[in-house]
């Protein structure tokens, strides 16, 4: 081939690129809008699983919009508590109606999933699968003089360690493991209410009850994803993860139980009662009801303002349930995200790092610390206003047993 040959052949290669780019560009365009009007922290939904590729766009759009100097310019909420307003430059924090819980779990749950592999502090290698805050057994929670029972100790190098004492320490409260002794040895039917990715069911029918039938729902699809994935397994054949699409107690939403059926409901730290006990929550504790046995338990642990604390305690004994069982966690909840500090500040590291817009220079930059600081927040990192509520006391981190009425009514 002649010089001008070849000269005229990469020329109409150079072309042919061009082209090339150019209608990838005009495909790329209507994805380009979408994610650029998608505000992850409100317009996501709980039947969406997303992929690494749309984790990308969605995250690009977000780091270059003008979500994230109003995100870091926002002032301290005015809230009814002046000494403890918060902002979320300093302390990560985000009005509640500033999110839908819908939208960000469907983040977070497709982040561990996009990342399934992260390393602890100690050089363990795990999947994020505890969701949760968990407590310590450092405080010496769960010892009674009536009933002398001490939460197992989980070791040090175990990343998820915090979640399993929180999990654990649930189904084995006295007057539950009292409980389970009358059924002779038949199957403990469990059911739990918000499971996530059910690591603590995993951990429950595998470990601590695996004489028990234990069916996991939560309302996204995502977290019901990675259950059946990597918890749901067929040597695991006491465990069932199972979607309820708009949440139990959420327009109808059933538990799929028969009346009168179940030994013990759990609620583990999933996102109800976050500011009183109202209609929705009202609709739950009706559903848990209906399916327990009398003198079934309803099981509920979770970090929440104290005053909502009261108002259930003021309210179950009107919906069929008197306490069996109650016990503060606040101290052991606060060492544990003290003793879990470096172990989640590697984990959000690791959870970001696939994707590129928060690489990029300035934008980027501020992108990650928004970021940071809203994963930061919600797993009430110190320093942040979730955690420092739990430090003040204005929320309270509790585990109860709630005993249905032989009447049930």
């Amino acid at each position: 081939m002649s010089k001008n040959a070849k000269v005229e052949e990469k020329k109409q290669g150079g072309g042919n690129c061009k082209y090339i780019v150019l209608l990838l560009a005009v495909l790329m365009v209507p994805l380009v809008r979408w994610a650029a009007a998608f505000n992850p922290l409100t317009d996501g939904g709980s039947g969406l699983d997303y992929s690494v590729t749309t984790m990308q766009f969605i995250l690009g759009a977000f780091c270059f919009s003008p979500l994230i100097p109003m995100i870091l310019d926002k002032p301290a909420d005015d809230g009814d508590y002046p000494e403890e307003n918060y902002s979320f430059a300093e302390h990560g924090d985000v009005p509640e109606e500033d999110y839908k819980q819908d939208s960000i779990y469907a983040i977070l749950y497709s982040m561990y999933r996009n990342a399934p592999v992260l390393t602890s502090e100690h050089g363990v290698k795990y999947e994020f699968t505890f969701n949760t805050w968990g407590i310590s057994n450092s405080d010496q929670a769960g010892k009674d003089p009536k009933y002398p029972i001490q939460f197992e100790a989980y070791p040090p190098t175990d990343p998820q360690r915090h979640g399993k004492h929180a999990y654990r320490g649930l189904v084995v409260q006295p007057p539950v493991t009292e409980y389970i002794k009358t059924l002779n040895g038949k199957p403990v039917e469990i059911v739990e209410v918000g499971c996530g990715t059910g690591a603590g069911a995993n951990l429950i029918t595998r470990e601590v009850l695996p004489n028990s039938n234990y069916l996991a729902l939560d309302m996204q699809q995502a977290a019901i994803n990675t259950c059946n994935r990597k918890h749901a397994t067929p040597d695991n054949k006491g465990l069932t993860c199972k979607r309820i699409p708009n949440g139990v107690g959420i327009n109808g939403g059933k538990i799929p139980n028969e009346d009168s059926s179940v030994d013990i409901v759990v609620i583990s730290e999933t996102h109800i009662a976050e500011a009183e006990i109202g209609d929705l929550e009202k609709s739950i504790f009706a559903e848990i009801r209906r399916v327990l046995k009398p003198g079934g338990f309803f099981v509920w642990g979770n970090a929440l303002p104290t005053s909502v604390w009261n108002q259930g305690d003021a309210y179950l004994p009107t919906a069929g349930f008197e306490m069996a069982y109650n016990t503060n966690h606040t101290t052991g909840a606060v060492i544990a995200r003290d003793e879990d500090a470096a172990r989640v500040d590697l984990a959000i590291a690791q959870l970001i790092s696939p994707y590129w817009a928060l690489q990029a220079p300035y934008f980027g930059e501020r992108c990650a610390a928004v970021s940071e600081r809203l994963i930061g927040n919600f797993y009430r990192h110190p320093g942040t206003a979730m955690y420092l509520k739990m430090v003040s006391g204005l929320d309270s981190y509790m585990h109860q047993a709630w005993r249905v009425t032989a009447e049930g009514k």
